[in-house]
């Protein structure tokens, strides 16, 4: 997969990228109705982040990235399978700490999902 990105700043050692995000759902005819059309207008825009700086890249440049289906698959897996994991994993852990507390465990299985989620954004850069 390869995506064009924007050079919005350099410094010493890196470059700040612009990415413009794209729905395919802006030119559908039903997305005011579409729950995935509705959702894709509220994460609209675009979003930053670094990368090393390349030579000859200055500020307003086009540069072009791409990445393996592999490991897009990975990237995949990782932010959508394994925060459901944790979701389940904590509630089924919870069963044994409070059996007979139901909204204990289910807030324990949201810890879990959002602790999962934390801990993704902390190690996945």
């Amino acid at each position: 997969m390869r995506e064009d990105f924007e050079v919005i700043e350099i410094s010493s050692n890196s470059m700040t990228l612009k990415a413009n995000r794209q729905s395919s759902c802006s030119v559908c005819t039903s997305k005011g109705v579409c729950g995935t059309g509705v959702l894709s207008g509220l994460f609209s825009g675009y979003s930053l982040f670094k990368k090393p700086l390349k030579n000859g890249v200055k500020e307003g440049d086009i540069v072009t990235l791409e990445i393996s289906s592999k490991e897009l698959f990975f990237r995949a897996m990782q932010l959508y399978l394994f925060p459901i994991l944790g979701l389940f994993a904590g509630a089924y852990l919870s069963e044994f700490i409070f059996p007979l507390n139901d909204i204990a465990q289910a807030l324990m299985g949201l810890s879990a999902f959002l602790l999962v989620l934390l801990l993704l954004r902390a190690l996945i850069k």
